[in-house]
């Protein structure tokens, strides 16, 4: 039997035969007697021949391996019957074998002939190899290998462990778990050529080292291998970026984070092509394995509307996805009112605007031809809040304070100004144009009740019901239609006020006698009669 094994051992037993009975007895038997003996493969080994007599010579000493005479040996000569140099007699008996390898493995017998013997006992010796082990592979899935041999997996995974080793008897195998903060703990142990265990749903806290041992029982050889795992966990949000005015104001600083994840992910910024759109390019190949990473970029490189986005890569995320955050670049544009008209020696207010520049403005105020940037104090009180400014100009005069002011939105992407020209009228300006408010508020009022009142009174005016008080008595209210038909049963429930009395009108077309006398005709025209008694 050949085998190549290093780190090997032989066990080398001795056996004396006996003929069916026990161990030790009393009539033609034997003894069996087992001597065990180590060495490692390369090593030289001396047999002993046990079959020599006390205090006697041999004269031959003959050795056979399974059986087949291997060596014959005398005081003049050796005589070898197979073809290996490794084989000789030392102290004119035992056989020694040098550089031991699998093939030496068998049954050896010292068979010794002296002259003066009469009778010997046979002592078979039997050459067990004994082997490994010589080295234990860890496998572990799911896991990533990096470049250093550490090993990587991802959180809520379930990963399997596995070790195995070659080992003659069968070894010992054990697997130990030591973490970054905690003493060595046996997981599992057991016999075999691997041993095998699971870790479901893996969290941080299971990173650290594994290490797996197999030991030889019976040369009592322990090999080790130890591993480094690490556990990753993507961050729990998605990246955050921003954008902001440089030192310079013409220079734009672009943030971008992700924060919260196992190891730090890569980031990197990238703008669109505008030839190409949709094309993106790295800003100034800015790339870092970080959690942040910040960018300047000069007022040249920038435009109106333009997009930069921060792209994140973590192994932690399906398929190394990219997860990114933009931002839309936007250029100036204040708003307000253009023209602002102040009271002498009062304070007047100017505001400015820039809701929509990305990112924000910075917002300034100049005055004159000249544009002389103004400077905050106890004439000038500047006020910014969130994209908005102003300006508040004290006890104001014509004199010094009128003019054309400018409010001045800059941010990396460009510079704009809105124009305000202010006026100042003097307080009597102030009076005549309250007057004025005064006496719109009156005639408007005074428009108001009048028609309010009409409108209430309306059938009295128009259908002829009396508006003013019963205590005027010369006032005669009538109607008169061409249309009389209508009104004939109407007619004669009119009535006239006289002298504060109601007497009835008589309508003479369509009064009827009772007597049926025939009218009168008159050659004259009637005079008319003032039914009025005045």
């Amino acid at each position: 039997m050949k085998r190549k094994m290093w780190g090997a051992a032989i066990i080398i037993t001795v056996v004396v035969l006996c003929q069916g009975v026990p161990s030790r007895a009393t009539d033609a038997a034997a003894e069996v007697v087992t001597v065990d003996r180590l060495a490692t493969v390369g090593e030289s080994v001396v047999l002993s021949c046990n079959n020599a007599a006390v205090n006697a010579s041999p004269g031959v000493t003959e050795w056979s391996k399974d059986g087949k005479l291997v060596l014959r040996h005398n005081s003049t000569s050796t005589e070898k019957f197979v073809a290996d140099s490794r084989l000789a007699i030392v102290n004119n008996s035992a056989l020694q074998i040098s550089n031991v390898s699998g093939s030496d493995e068998g049954v050896y017998l010292c068979n010794v002939m002296p002259s003066d013997i009469q009778e010997q006992n046979q002592h078979p010796i039997k050459l067990v190899l004994v082997s490994g082990p010589d080295a234990v592979s860890i496998n572990i899935t799911p896991a990533v290998v990096l470049l250093n041999g550490t090993y990587y997996t991802i959180q809520g995974s379930e990963v399997t462990y596995t070790c195995s080793s070659q080992s003659y008897p069968a070894q010992e195998l054990s697997w130990v778990f030591e973490g970054l903060a905690s003493k060595p703990l046996n997981v599992t142990s057991g016999n075999g050529t691997s041993l095998s265990f699971k870790k479901i749903n893996i969290i941080p806290i299971d990173q650290g080292n594994y290490s797996c041992s197999a030991r030889n029982p019976v040369s009592g050889k322990t090999v080790t291998s130890s591993i480094a795992m690490l556990v990753y966990y993507r961050p729990s949000r998605a990246p955050r970026c921003s954008s902001q005015t440089g030192i310079n104001a013409s220079d734009l600083l672009l943030l971008c984070s992700w924060t919260g994840g196992y190891p730090e992910p890569t980031l990197q910024w990238k703008h669109d092509d505008e030839e190409t759109p949709g094309d993106w390019q790295p800003v100034l190949s800015a790339s870092a394995a970080n959690a942040s990473l910040d960018v300047t970029m000069s007022r040249t490189q920038l435009h109106d509307g333009q997009v930069l986005k921060c792209v994140g890569e973590h192994p932690a995320v399906l398929s190394r996805m990219e997860l990114p955050c933009s931002v839309k670049l936007k250029a100036p544009y204040p708003e307000g009112e253009p023209m602002i008209t102040g009271i002498s020696k009062q304070n007047v207010t100017l505001t400015c605007q820039d809701k929509d520049a990305r990112p924000p403005p910075k917002i300034t105020w100049l005055r004159g031809v000249r544009q002389e940037e103004i400077v905050p104090s106890s004439k000038y009180i500047i006020s910014q809040g969130e994209a908005v400014s102003t300006l508040v100009i004290t006890n104001c005069s014509k004199e010094s304070d009128e003019g054309f002011y400018f409010c001045r939105s800059e941010n990396p992407v460009g510079v704009r100004e809105l124009e305000v020209h202010l006026s100042i009228k003097s307080s009597a300006y102030n009076v005549g144009g309250l007057i004025g408010v005064v006496l719109a508020i009156v005639i408007v009022g005074s428009g108001g009740i009048i028609g309010a009142v009409v409108y209430l009174n309306r059938e009295r005016i128009f259908l002829g019901h009396r508006v003013w008080s019963e205590e005027r008595n010369d006032v005669l209210m009538l109607v008169d239609s061409d249309d009389d038909a209508p009104f004939e049963d109407d007619v004669s429930g009119l009535t006239s006020l006289t002298n504060g009395n109601a007497t009835p009108v008589v309508n003479d077309q369509h009064t009827t006698r009772d007597d049926h006398e025939e009218p009168q005709v008159h050659d004259e025209e009637p005079q008319e009669k003032d039914i009025t008694d005045t």
